[in-house]
């Protein structure tokens, strides 16, 4: 899981797919530009995550990594689905899913764009991910860090490791709710397994514009002919 993904979707699009994946009408608070339209997010970047908060899930914005206590400016921005819940640096941490459109993963130099293709419109996605308040002169802003495993077919050629998605399009519903609201043990097992079949088969990887791997750039043409 190489730190890039895309979030290109409008507000509404990102309500109406999120809501119908966790099954309940998803709410938004904090700053509006944490959604805008982005072709190249990074770690420390103002992302947007799904979280329960009193009562109800909202999209709110969250920094993107947690600040690594042993090395300033460096931030973790991924946890291995497998070991998170031992590793002291992600303790106290509450449920949260990223949403994105997809991803850029390399190979041989070359970035490749991952999406799904479960809307004609590539829907967007819920991958796991954990959350918790800054410390310190960040304590009012939320941090996030995304959950990855091992890499499996049809994107396994890429990389050894991918984002752990729960939901895409009308796929995931169950496995999204019981990040969110389910037991300990749910997220463990959840963190440490594959994607489900359905959601897999949605998948395509496809060149993308090598600019990618300069962060300052942020346009559609990334995308390759999937921006087309």
């Amino acid at each position: 899981m190489c730190g890039r993904y895309v979030m290109f979707s409008t507000t509404e699009t990102i309500l109406a797919a999120t809501s119908r994946i966790v099954g309940e009408q998803v709410g938004m608070v904090g700053d509006g530009g944490a959604f805008a339209p982005r072709w190249n997010i990074a770690p420390t970047h103002t992302v947007g995550v799904l979280r329960r908060f009193a009562g109800s899930v909202n999209l709110g914005p969250a920094s993107w990594g947690y600040p690594a206590p042993w090395r300033s400016g460096t931030v973790l921005f991924s946890a291995r689905g497998e070991t998170v819940f031992e590793k002291n640096s992600f303790r106290g941490s509450a449920p949260c899913l990223f949403v994105m459109d997809g991803w850029y993963e390399w190979k041989d130099r070359q970035p490749y764009y991952v999406s799904s293709r479960a809307d004609a419109a590539h829907g967007p996605m819920v991958v796991a991910g954990l959350c918790r308040p800054g410390h310190g002169a960040d304590r009012g802003r939320l941090e996030a860090t995304m959950v990855t495993t091992a890499s499996v077919a049809p994107v396994d050629w890429l990389h050894d490791r991918m984002p752990r998605v729960l939901g895409a399009g009308s796929a995931g519903m169950q496995q999204a709710v019981a990040w969110l609201d389910g037991s300990d043990d749910d997220r463990r097992a959840l963190a440490a397994s594959s994607p489900a079949d359905d959601i897999l088969g949605t998948l395509l990887a496809r060149e993308a514009d090598r600019r990618v791997g300069n962060v300052a750039v942020n346009c559609v043409e990334l995308l390759g002919d999937a921006g087309r």
